[in-house]
């Protein structure tokens, strides 16, 4: 016999697995990198009008378990943002966002508060982690190779700090998340921690999996990156590319220092060397498959075979049993690129 899939659904601190079970259709997690991407989703059979399923407010906590035969792990802590209601025959829909907290109430909604400051030229992008994480009670948890970035004189005009730090995180290729009580920025594609922390590595062999499909994106190559900084003492205008041959992106920013044009050419190059090649994967539930975390395919066929970073995950959970849909994508990589400067 077969392990059994279970879940574990705590609602306000108390328990509700065993009220909600029999009335469960579906259950649908969905873990990625980015800012509003864990998504808690559930649907529950609300037919019986003599017994109407209690609607839970929104700014309800829910803690998700998944796993199987009384071994389920803590996937984490969601906040109810959405509530539907339908019919025939009826059901609730309830949506809920991963809370920023491991333990307070309140969501994601202090992150939100839209500010007008500036932040000094030549900021380091780790200590403005630090301070806006410590303006909202939250820990900051910053990758090594980000928080030495310094950063131009930054405007934030009628602009929560969320937004800020999303809007600064994709110029270096980065995501940014509150959760589980700290503010983290990691690079994406680097399979590691903020704290720089390998994180563990899982490996699907062919019978691990139910179906898989690879895609190869046209370009065939990363090629190399141009981008350009201004030295205004000098007035002059100099270069730096990272990469090698075609096709050749120039970025269209001018930046303030060398350090910062080579963290956004080398932030591109890694974006686009990550879109050569997806992979799509749907396997048996596995509660410890996370986005961002490495995979190694083994004994597929060539082109397949080898490492890939997970850029999202989606648990489902239904009465056809436990599923999970995984996408990678090929890793940073790990050696140093060849690197040219010139000066106009």
């Amino acid at each position: 016999m077969g392990l059994r899939p279970e879940f574990k659904l705590i609602a306000n601190g108390g328990d509700i697995t065993a009220t909600i079970k029999d009335r469960l259709k579906s259950l649908r997690f969905t873990d990625a990198t980015g800012m509003d991407s864990d998504v808690l989703e559930v649907t529950l059979d609300d037919s019986d009008p003599l017994k109407p399923i209690t609607m839970p407010p929104t700014g309800a906590e829910l803690e998700l378990f998944l796993g199987y035969d009384g071994a389920a792990q803590r996937m984490g802590l969601f906040v109810v943002d959405a509530i539907e209601l339908s019919g025939w025959p009826g059901e609730m829909h309830i949506t809920a966002h991963a809370a920023p907290f491991d333990k307070s109430k309140g969501g994601k909604a202090n992150l939100q508060t839209q500010k007008t400051r500036s932040w000094p030229k030549d900021t380091k992008l780790g200590d403005m982690v630090k301070k806006i994480a410590g303006e909202h009670g939250l820990t900051a948890a910053v990758a090594p190779s980000l928080a030495s970035i310094t950063l131009p004189h930054t405007a934030q005009s009628d602009e929560s700090d969320m937004h800020l730090l999303v809007r600064i995180a994709r110029k270096y290729d980065a995501v940014v998340k509150p959760a589980a009580g700290k503010l983290v920025l990691a690079k994406r594609g680097e399979t590691k921690s903020a704290s720089g922390q390998q994180l563990p590595s899982i490996t699907l062999a062919p019978g691990d999996v139910t179906r898989w499909r690879i895609g190869i994106a046209k370009r065939g190559k990363a090629g190399s990156v141009v981008a350009a900084w201004h030295e205004t003492k000098k007035a002059k205008r100099h270069t730096v590319t990272t990469g090698q041959g075609e096709p050749v992106t120039r970025l269209r920013t001018q930046y303030a220092t060398k350090d910062m044009a080579l963290a956004a050419a080398r932030a591109e190059l890694d974006k686009r060397a990550r879109g050569e090649r997806k992979l799509d994967v749907t396997l048996p539930g596995r509660a410890d498959l996370a986005a961002e975390g490495p995979l190694t395919m083994a004994g597929f066929r060539d082109g397949v075979d080898g490492e890939w970073v997970i850029t999202s995950v989606q648990h489902s959970l239904d009465n056809q049993g436990y599923v999970c849909s995984v996408q990678a994508e090929v890793p940073n990589s790990k050696g140093q690129t060849n690197t040219q400067e010139a000066t106009d």
